[in-house]
Formats: C-alpha cells, structure tokens, sequence
C-alpha cells in the first residue's frame, strides 16, 4: 500500500470515486443529490489549494482516497474511502497510519454519523496509533463521534 499525491490533472478521477463514497455513506445520513447531473454534490477545489487529496494505491492500483483538512499543525481527515473490493486487508488502516506519520500536530477526525462500521474502525485505529491516548467527544444530533489527539 501506497499514498499517491493527487494532483490537478487527477481531478476527475477523484470526482468519480467521490460519488462511489457519498452514495455508500447516504445510507447514514441525508446527502443533497442533484436529480439534473445524476451525482452527489461535494466541492473539492480546497484539495488542489490549500489541503491535500491522497489516492491508496496497490500495486499501482486506485483502491480509495484520503481528503485531509490542513489548517497550520491542526490536521482533520475529511473522508476515507476503499473501494468494496479491497476492504478488510487493512489498506485503510495502513493509510491512515501513514498520514498520521507524515503529519505531526493536533488531530480531529470525525466519524461518519450513524455508522457504527466508522465508528468501530476509527476507535480500533486511533487507539492502535496512540496507545490509547486521545480523546472522544459525542456531537450534533446524530451523536458524532470526534477524535482528538496529538501526535508530536
């Protein structure tokens, strides 16, 4: 497994795999579909400026992506996606273990509502990273879990 730098040229890819995670993650929660273009509405031009977009690779395969939110040395992963096929070999832990070892600072990562699948998967690897150090905060009202912790 591999994290790949997506750049502009890549956009549209990107676009592609965006739809194939707003649709799996619509059975959590309501997300705006636009009827007129057939897809999920989600703006991406901040990935191609000021935060950084990773596809997960596999022997040169695109098997998902990672969106993170940069803000000084306040970092937040905004989604993570594996493609169905290739989940349960651990390619999401493995990339989130890397942009955890490439990022040093203050970490928020806020599950995707309703989804105990997220939730267990973020409460596994979070706790693996920091040996049980960081913290859990409930929030909104689908009771979001958010995760804090510093990895400096």
């Amino acid at each position: 497994m591999k994290l790949k730098e997506i750049n502009i040229e890549e956009k549209q890819k990107l676009e592609k795999l965006i739809q194939l995670y707003l649709h799996d993650i619509s059975a959590y929660f309501k997300i705006d579909f636009n009827s007129n273009s057939c897809e999920y509405l989600y703006d991406l031009s901040t990935y191609f400026k000021d935060n950084k977009a990773y596809f997960i690779e596999v022997n040169n395969n695109i098997v998902g992506f990672i969106l993170l939110d940069i803000n000084e040395d306040n970092y937040e992963i905004s989604e993570i996606f594996i493609l169905n096929n290739y989940k349960h070999n651990h390619y999401g832990e493995q990339a989130i273990t890397t942009i955890f070892n490439m990022y040093k600072g203050n970490w928020i990562i806020k599950a995707v509502p309703n989804s105990h699948i997220a939730e267990n998967f973020w409460n596994k690897v979070i706790n693996k990273y920091t040996n049980n150090n960081y913290k859990v905060i409930k929030t909104g009202k689908y009771n979001r879990p958010e995760y804090y912790f510093n990895n400096e």
